[in-house]
Parts: structure tokens; sequence; C-alpha cells
């Protein structure tokens, strides 16, 4: 058996998906702050492998895939993220001017369960991380049904 079956050209999109389940549902899962930053990291590279896989998908249409993502609002977010955890830090010339923020928050639901919450500098507006993730998400779906027209 495979650990990587490359002939399964959605398996990396599977894959994001659990990550994002994990993440999104973490009261669900009644993740520590310590264990839902744990599962964000791989969430974030998995997302940005989406774009690598794509180009396997759609052969000859790379060019294109990097154009929307520099287009893109969430994705090359992502994409400086990704890299930054890879790294420990952009090695390269950012595709965002986002930044990460000392700034930090607290979400409550029902019962008293509660998460931190993690916040970028994007064009002077603080956006917290789960709409990023969201819209990313959001962005390569889009991409997606453009590139299989």
């Amino acid at each position: 058996m495979k650990i990587v079956n490359p002939e399964n050209s959605r398996e990396n999109w599977f894959t994001v998906l659990a990550h994002w389940n994990k993440v999104a549902n973490w009261s669900h899962y009644e993740l520590s702050n310590h264990q839902l930053k744990q599962y964000l990291k791989p969430l974030i590279t998995s997302l940005w492998n989406e774009k690598d896989w794509m180009k396997k998908r759609y052969p000859g249409r790379g060019k294109e895939i990097e154009e929307f993502i520099n287009q893109s609002k969430h994705l090359k977010v992502i994409a400086d993220l990704a890299n930054s955890i890879k790294h420990g830090g952009l090695d390269y010339k950012p595709r965002s001017n986002a930044k990460q923020t000392d700034y930090f928050g607290r979400i409550t639901l029902n019962q008293n369960k509660s998460r931190e919450m993690y916040y970028i500098e994007i064009d002077g507006k603080i956006v917290e991380l789960f709409q990023i993730l969201r819209g990313a998400l959001d962005e390569y779906e889009l991409l997606d049904n453009r590139l299989a027209l």
C-alpha cells in the first residue's frame, strides 16, 4: 500500500479537508490551544501543497495556477505562512504583504469551551486566521472549477 498515491490527484485535497474538519470543529474534538496550533500547521502546509497537486491534475496550466494565486486574497497569505512553517521564516520574497501579529483573542462557546484566536495583518487590516483558511479553501474550489471547464 502506498503512503502517497500520485494516481489519485485528489488525495491531497482530501487531506486538506480532513485537517480543516479537525480545526473547524475544534470544540467537538475538545482540542486544547496547543493541540489546535499543532493541527493548524499541517492544515496550512497541506493547503499550500494543493497548488502542486493542481499542477499535476491540470498539466500545462501551471502558469495560470500561479497567476490565480498571485491575484488571490487568501492563498498568497497561505503561501507565506506555509513557507514560514517549512523554513522557519520567509527566506524568499513574500507573495503577500501579510504579517503575523502579536494580537490575540479568545472565542468562547457554550459550556465555556474556548480557543485562542490568531490574527494576521493584511493591507493594514487585522484578519482572524480562520477567515483566511476558509477563504483559501473557497479560492481553491473556485480555481479548480475554472480549470475543470
